[in-house]
């Protein structure tokens, strides 16, 4: 690992996940696995679509949320709480949480995994490659590589 690392607003590896938009800031080969960093932008929910929270956990990995911009809906266990610019959740390894955008408008977050691998799956998953990958293959392959489990 370098000692160092400065990152660009236009560095990093950009990506799309449906109507999701992200981008790995720091990916898990730059710590040498200790950690990734991702900025990732939630669109607002469609009316059409499930209005949901995704529950899901990771057993293996911690997650920390920093809102930048917009409001959120934020399930970590059993409680929901509407989250704003500037403020932080940690979600502990194994600890049931999800997150929906009902506001309207996209929602900024800076995320991160420790340790670092699972924002790899957004790369190989992504939805804007020719052809699309089915959803199902992230679920699969967050399930087998990062003992995660989704509702």
């Amino acid at each position: 690992m370098e000692d160092g690392l400065v990152v660009s607003t236009d560095g990093g590896l950009t990506f799309e996940d449906g109507e999701d938009r992200g981008r790995i800031i720091v990916s898990s080969d730059a710590t040498d696995g200790a950690y990734s960093v991702m900025a990732w932008t939630v669109a607002p929910a469609v009316e059409a679509t499930n209005l949901g929270f995704g529950p899901h956990r990771h057993n293996g990995i911690d997650e920390t949320f920093l809102v930048q911009s917009g409001q959120l809906e934020f399930l970590l266990g059993e409680d929901v709480s509407l989250l704003s610019a500037g403020d932080f959740v940690r979600v502990p390894a194994g600890t049931r949480h999800g997150y929906r955008n009902c506001s309207g408008t996209p929602v900024d977050l800076v995320v991160t995994f420790v340790p670092g691998g699972f924002e790899e799956l957004f790369v190989t998953h992504r939805t804007d490659q020719e052809p699309a990958p089915d959803s199902a293959g992230f679920v699969a392959d967050a399930t087998r590589n990062f003992d995660s489990s989704f509702e």
